[in-house]
């Protein structure tokens, strides 16, 4: 079967969908066009791009457009590289700008033929030659339980660059390698090994106050198991010193044997000891050791002696016929940057210890069916730019954040229109455990964004927020989100915070559950302008939560054996949201009395003339409460909270509210709810649209959760 079928009828060149269709070639093209390009494993640089002799790099084919783009001949269709199915080890990424862009109708298209089977693959692959028996002295540091089990790699010896150490005070990876095994990330040793110890008392809070000499923090532990520890080589200790939602990773500067006592060696900003507790701490804050050779005591775990820039590793059963990866490069495998009209399709990224895929100050970028996997940082990132999408793409396994979007004016509010649809997102935050959501727009490091738009996304399986959103302008709905906050506390399913003038957002028909730890909508510590409309949450800590903002609506939410169900307090009084506060400063730095802020925020024009430590504006109406503990609650007096109204809601208690099928997953209220006589104006949420969709990419949709439990 030829793989050109030339005809004049149809005058555009496209690709391969799989290995079935047929492209089309433009007028007068022949068998082997010059704009439609081949890479394979086994191809050749010096070839001349045809499917029968291909290139073997992607920047070959980049180059060949180029040169037709420079000798004006490339076909006013665009063009297309196909590569073919394999592993290609990358040492550079795959940097596209903006000689490599198409035009409107004409992109310049990247595709992976076999999708799933297409990888560019940043990993250094290891040998069982690689592995040496320990050392005497090393070996007498092990547990008693791996002694004669462990192994190292001289990583300086094969070329690895990120062998620490670690820094002082850090909340991601530390910047050192890490390490897989047929295709799952390896442990790196901790104690305890799962559970967290729990501090006994804080000596030393530490102190961080400007102007004031810093000081570190100091504790002591409940166990002796620190006397093993060899403070000289260094040893760090994470956990949740001061917060649920603040992880950090010190290194110890001095132990204490006979006190039990840990001196840190760089503070902790706030202070060691939870800050609901007095200077001694609450006697549970959780903290663990990491990465020391001494406390490998399973199969699996690893560490990394910055001393020796040894790899030490009790190996997993079958490990000599294994896949064995260290992960070393610190750069995306794809860069589109500064062009436009490009189409990366069907592609893995794996083994990187920074992004998968970044697009940066680009404009009609679509990157379509990739999976981003086993990375230190975010799966795929889009800064800036406009018109950016990223569409049926599966992300697990990272570092940090799942997707991450920005982009837009906020000055003049004109939006970047960047579309995150479609994506199943898991496991992500495995390095940076809080503020690394399964999709984060706008807020925290993201760069300000305007307009987005996120919908029908997957997010499951998240140690902090599913969704953390800031700026204005967005559209987040039909996504579905469950089992987040694993591991932290006092966060959202969706969670945005701390500024008065991030307003406009919808957040609408979305689907949050199977998270007893976390706030369903949560506009935390003053934001406002925002829209919760005709969600359904499910088995959560709270449903919607207002605090303190002003000009939010809560409307049509159905909130269903949640410990809370609707929420809204004052808390700007006791924490002064006055002229002085950061939410003010906020406010002035940007035109917010000024079109085209003044037409589409009229209130905020308004809002310095006004007590604005009191909530103004929010009205929480029309929602339905069913089997929670609380039905709705209020914090603050009951003239503090007069200018906004929390009213017209129904509550069903434990009545049956006539839900298709509960224990399926199936949300939806039947016909003869008791819902619609008792509420008049409820409008039916529609349930069935919710989550993911089949496409012509994602053909299999994976089942809903049932459970709050991971792996159930």
């Amino acid at each position: 079967m030829a793989f050109f079928s030339c005809t004049p009828r149809r005058p555009r060149v496209t690709i391969l969908l799989g290995a079935l269709l047929l492209p089309l070639c433009p007028q007068g093209a022949t068998a082997q066009s010059p704009a439609h390009f081949y890479v394979a494993p086994d191809g050749d640089d010096s070839a001349d791009g045809s499917r029968s002799t291909p290139f073997a790099s992607p920047e070959r084919a980049r180059d060949a457009i180029r040169a037709l783009k420079a000798g004006q001949k490339l076909p006013q269709e665009g063009a297309s590289v196909s590569v073919e199915p394999g592993r290609y080890s990358r040492k550079t990424p795959l940097l596209l700008t903006s000689e490599d862009g198409g035009k409107a109708g004409a992109p310049i298209v990247w595709k992976a033929v076999s999708p799933r089977k297409t990888i560019l693959d940043a990993g250094l692959h290891l040998k069982e030659a690689d592995f040496h028996p320990l050392d005497e002295g090393d070996a007498r540091r092990l547990d008693p339980q791996a002694a004669g089990k462990a192994f190292y790699v001289d990583l300086r010896s094969i070329g690895v660059a990120h062998v620490g150490p670690y820094p002082l005070n850090f909340d991601t990876g530390g910047e050192i390698v890490e390490f897989y095994a047929n295709g799952e990330r390896l442990p790196i040793s901790r104690w305890p090994n799962s559970d967290s110890a729990k501090i006994e008392r804080v000596t030393d809070k530490g102190a961080t106050v400007p102007g004031e000499p810093k000081r570190v923090g100091k504790f002591i532990s409940r166990e002796d198991r620190l006397t093993r520890w060899p403070v000289a080589r260094g040893v760090w200790v994470e956990g949740y010193w001061r917060v649920p939602w603040d992880n950090r990773t010190v290194k110890v500067d001095s132990i204490d044997p006979e006190r039990r006592e840990i001196t840190l060696a760089a503070p902790v900003a706030g202070g060691i000891g939870s800050k609901y507790a007095g200077p001694a701490g609450s006697g549970a804050e959780p903290w663990w050791a990491v990465n020391l050779l001494e406390e490998i005591d399973q199969p699996g775990e690893w560490c990394l002696d910055f001393t020796s820039a040894r790899l030490y590793w009790w190996p997993t059963e079958g490990w000599k016929t294994a896949s064995l990866v260290i992960a070393d490069f610190s750069e995306p495998l794809i860069r589109a940057e500064n062009t436009g009209y490009l189409i990366i399709e069907g592609f893995d990224v794996e083994n990187g210890l920074a992004n998968g895929i970044e697009v940066r100050d680009s404009h009609h970028v679509e990157v379509l069916n990739c999976k981003a996997r086993n990375l230190s940082g975010s799966g795929i990132v889009v800064q800036r730019g406009a018109s950016n999408t990223v569409r049926s793409c599966d992300v697990t396994s990272v570092g940090q954040s799942g997707i991450v979007l920005s982009g837009g004016n906020r000055n003049t509010l004109t939006p970047c229109d960047h579309l995150a649809e479609n994506n199943h997102i898991q496991r992500v935050g495995i390095l940076k455990k809080t503020y690394a959501p399964g999709i984060l727009v706008g807020i925290f490091g993201a760069g300000d964004a305007v307009g987005c738009r996120v919908a029908h996304n997957f997010i499951h399986d998240v140690p902090h927020a599913g969704i953390q959103y800031g700026g204005n302008n967005h559209v987040f709905e039909f996504n579905e989100i469950s089992r987040a906050v694993l591991t932290s506390d006092d966060m959202g399913a969706f969670y945005t915070t701390n500024d008065w003038t991030s307003c406009g957002n919808v957040l609408r028909h979305n689907f949050v559950h199977h998270s007893p730890n976390a706030v369903s909508f949560y506009m935390d510590d003053g934001d406002s302008g925002d829209t919760v409309l005709g969600n359904v949450c499910y088995e959560m800590q709270a449903g919607p939560a207002v605090c303190g903002g002003h000009h939010n609506t809560v409307h049509n939410n159905l909130v269903i054996r949640c410990k809370r169900g609707l929420f809204m307090d004052a808390r700007g009084v006791p924490r002064a949201y006055d002229k002085q506060s950061n939410l003010y400063k906020k406010l002035k730095s940007v035109p917010y009395d000024k079109a085209p802020w003044t037409s589409q925020y009229p209130y905020l024009k308004e809002l310095p003339d006004t007590d604005t430590r009191l909530p103004q504006g929010n009205r929480v109406s029309g929602n339905v409460t069913v089997a929670c503990e609380k039905p709705s609650r209020t914090s603050g007096k009951p003239e503090e909270l007069a200018l906004s109204t929390l009213e017209g809601n129904l509550d069903l208690g434990t009545r049956d509210p006539r839900i298709e099928n509960e224990a399926g997953g199936d949300l939806s209220l039947k016909k003869d709810s008791p819902v619609f006589s008792e509420l008049p104006g409820f409008a039916p949420i529609p349930f069935s649209k919710i989550g993911l969709y089949r496409d012509e990419f994602r053909k299999v949709l994976p089942e809903r959760q049932t459970s709050s439990l991971p792996g159930h």
